[in-house]
């Protein structure tokens, strides 16, 4: 009878080499030398370290799947609440003759607080929790920026820990020099002018938007965006035109757009 040839799987760093050759030797044996008595009823101990190590392949093999699905399904649970705020702004602007949320007062209380306050009628503010990033690793966007920044708002003023923010082109005029009431008609590109992202960021960070961030909850690729057509997608940076650099490094901060309201992030 011909020897059983073991097929190789690569295993975990944990297992030593005595470990792998006390396996592989297991395995080789002829079926002959592996049969138990029927009087016998306990495993050997290479048999439990055969069924041990298989079940370590196999772990080493599944759990890197199973995380990358999981990333994948909060990203999507995130395009989906995108999808939503873009409805909440599709019915604002019906009822306001085309024009988009403005309450007359400036950055950053506009993009943080009023905008939230205008989409209630919407998207009630007492449903929090919808606000709030699935992958949101930190106590919010928001909250992390406030704490971190020098500028003229407290967290006081937050109305509660959120992720989702409102682009400073749509209640400003192209250059950001004053404040402006804008239209839907002043959009040329509606599928590649973003109007809302997701900032969810990790824990005690707050998101930069520099490619390559490590700040991002939902990494350093890309960022979830909603757009003025109402669609919503996770865009890698290198499909978005970034306004600034610092150094070498592109900042996708689409509070600007070249062309303004008229231009376009999506490339």
């Amino acid at each position: 009878m011909n020897r059983f040839r073991p097929i190789l799987l690569p295993l975990p760093a944990v297992f030593s080499r005595s470990w792998m050759e006390i396996i592989f030797r297991t395995l080789a044996m002829k079926p002959s030398t592996l049969t138990r008595p029927s009087s016998r009823l306990a495993f050997t101990l290479i048999e439990l370290l055969v069924v041990v190590a298989i079940i370590a392949i196999l772990a080493g093999m599944l759990l890197p799947a199973l995380a990358k699905g999981k990333t994948k399904a909060l990203q999507a649970r995130c395009t989906s609440n995108l999808r939503q705020i873009g409805m909440t702004f599709a019915m604002y602007t019906g009822d306001s003759n085309d024009r988009f949320p403005y309450s007359g007062r400036d950055w950053p209380q506009m993009g943080f607080i009023d905008y939230l306050k205008l989409m209630d009628p919407y998207i009630s503010t007492n449903a929090r929790s919808f606000y709030f990033c699935p992958s949101e690793k930190g106590r919010g966007f928001n909250l992390e920026w406030t704490m971190a920044n020098n500028y003229p708002i407290k967290t006081n003023e937050l109305l509660f820990p959120c992720s989702y923010y409102y682009y400073n082109q749509f209640y400003h005029n192209n250059d950001s020099s004053a404040l402006q009431v804008r239209k839907v008609s002043e959009v040329q590109s509606p599928t590649k002018k973003a109007i809302s992202p997701c900032f969810s960021s990790n824990r005690g960070k707050w998101n930069d938007i520099y490619k390559g961030t490590g700040a991002a909850a939902h990494g350093p690729r890309g960022m979830s965006l909603l757009f003025v057509d109402g669609h919503s997608e996770f865009a890698l940076y290198d499909r978005l035109n970034a306004p600034f650099k610092d150094g070498a490094k592109l900042i996708y901060n689409l509070d600007w757009t070249v062309g303004g309201l008229a231009g376009e992030d999506l490339k």
